[in-house]
């Protein structure tokens, strides 16, 4: 397979994690984790609020060295701002390789809750819907509200993405994923994508 930047989205709990990892494993693509390199930050001393910029940066620097070694990368990481979307774009466009995006949806706060509390959640994760990070506290008052605008804000290309239903099962979600990645959108059985 031709090397390609996958760029993964979807709330905390909505399995990026998962569908990254499979991707990797399968394609020998390597997994660029933001949450690894937010938490890193974090033990290096880095405020809470220069976290995210900073790790995004890390993250942006890492992707640009693997892919000009001529590894696959996929980018573990949600996509609310249009900066993140762009600039995965951007690194796609200036070495000339296909590029991806898979949104793994859902809208089920009890499942996306679960999962969050089922994880061992590293030092950047939320631990439930309505708990922060370690570092910010404890109950998050307001946590069903902003994963609904984290919904609602994520930022998608204009066209050739996969969004799967992260409520299905897991082999149906990652067939989908690998159509998407082996043959594109004009391929996909079943799977929501957009033109």
């Amino acid at each position: 397979m031709k090397q390609f930047l996958l760029q993964m989205s979807g709330v905390p709990g909505a399995g990026k994690s998962t569908i990254a990892h499979h991707v990797g494993s399968r394609y020998g693509a390597i997994v660029v984790d933001l949450d690894v390199i937010r938490s890193a930050v974090l033990d290096g001393g880095v405020t809470v609020e220069g976290s995210g910029p900073a790790a995004y940066s890390a993250v942006y620097a890492l992707t640009r060295s693997l892919l000009d070694q001529g590894t696959s990368v996929v980018i573990d990481s949600p996509c609310g701002y249009d900066q993140i979307l762009t600039t995965g774009l951007e690194i796609a466009g200036e070495r000339g390789i296909a590029y991806k995006y898979v949104e793994s949806w859902t809208d089920d706060l009890t499942l996306i809750d679960n999962r969050l509390r089922t994880r061992a959640p590293m030092r950047s994760q939320r631990r439930a819907v309505g708990l922060h990070a370690a570092d910010l506290g404890d109950a998050d008052t307001d946590g069903e509200q902003l994963f609904r605008t984290w919904i609602q804000r994520t930022k998608r290309p204009a066209e050739g993405y996969l969004q799967v239903d992260a409520t299905k099962p897991l082999n149906l979600i990652l067939d989908e994923v690998n159509t998407y990645l082996e043959h594109g959108p004009a391929a996909r059985l079943g799977c929501q994508v957009a033109r």
